[in-house]
């Protein structure tokens, strides 16, 4: 129960009367890149201590995979999955990004391919609460360290992750190996 106190103090001070003393973990925050905290630092925070994880993103780029590339890895050491959604969106996504994600161990990466996916969401399983950072941030190296973004980063006590794993089941088609390979292919040519 002391999580969800925890909760209620967040909120209380973050909606409602900032005098609540409130953990920084459980209030809500503007994520911006603004003063030297990146979303980026904010992204890595929250999967130093996840249990579990879910990324909705219409862009990847490599800059942005090679910024969180080692706390993947050192997840995948721990056992720690995770999922990530992306899209050929715009045909913005380089077959070399899908190749890189293919090398993520412990990161189920599925692509919808579906014109207008412009998501960008992260959701952290830690437990007894869900953190989730919501916004204009895509997983790019630009919009987690340097672009003027607006991230909201909420937490709740699981609500969020029966969605995120709602629109993971039913909106998904698996990075195919197989095609993948025939459509590198014909890209790079």
């Amino acid at each position: 129960m002391q999580t969800k106190d925890d909760l209620r103090a967040g909120i209380e001070f973050g909606f409602i009367d900032d005098s609540v003393e409130a953990s920084g973990r459980y209030q809500p925050a503007l994520l911006t890149n603004q003063g030297g905290d990146t979303i980026l630092d904010h992204l890595t925070d929250e999967l130093h201590t996840t249990k579990g994880f879910t990324f909705a993103v219409a862009f990847v780029t490599e800059g942005g995979l090679i910024d969180i590339k080692s706390t993947l890895n050192d997840l995948a050491q721990k056992g720690i999955r995770g999922r990530l959604i992306t899209s050929n969106y715009l045909d913005f996504n380089q077959p070399k990004v899908f190749k890189e994600l293919l090398k993520l161990p412990n990161v189920d990466v599925r692509i919808i391919n579906e014109n207008g996916f412009h998501t960008k969401a992260y959701s952290f399983n830690h437990g007894d609460y869900t953190s989730v950072i919501i916004g204009s941030a895509n997983l790019t190296q630009t919009a987690l360290k340097k672009n003027f973004e607006w991230n909201l980063r909420v937490t709740s006590t699981g609500a969020d992750v029966k969605i995120m794993d709602r629109f993971f089941r039913h909106r998904k088609v698996p990075l195919p190996r197989k095609i993948f390979k025939t459509r590198i292919s014909a890209k790079m040519a």
